[in-house]
């Protein structure tokens, strides 16, 4: 276990999502600063959406990808469902990420469907 969780921490693909993770919690907080709207409750938001909302199934996607080995589903590849798990936790985070853009004022005509709040946010 312990190694597979090494191998999760390098892999690039949620090294990336971290870095994601990372800029959504300074710009969250950022905004939340700028608009005086702060809460410690919002901390505990981001570990809850993001990482075990985000990582933790993402975590779960890639051991099944990693030790699948010869396992096969017929007309579905591990390796697919990997990848688009992970473009769906970097698209989500992403959009967590243009919202705050658009809180502090960088991206003021930020459409909803791109820049639009997390729906299991508090408001």
């Amino acid at each position: 276990m312990t190694e597979l969780i090494r191998q999760f921490a390098n892999d690039p693909a949620v090294q990336a999502a971290a870095v994601l993770v990372a800029l959504d919690f300074v710009l969250g907080v950022s905004a939340a600063l700028k608009s005086r709207t702060f809460r410690l409750s919002f901390l505990a938001d981001v570990l809850r959406a993001d990482v075990l909302g985000k990582l933790i199934p993402y975590y779960a996607v890639w051991v099944a990808a990693e030790v699948g080995g010869d396992f096969e589903i017929p007309g579905l590849d591990l390796g697919a469902v990997k990848a688009v798990a992970a473009i769906a936790v970097w698209a989500a985070l992403s959009g967590s990420i243009l919202n705050s853009l658009r809180d502090l004022g960088l991206w003021k005509s930020a459409p909803d469907a791109l820049a639009g709040s997390d729906p299991s946010s508090p408001n």
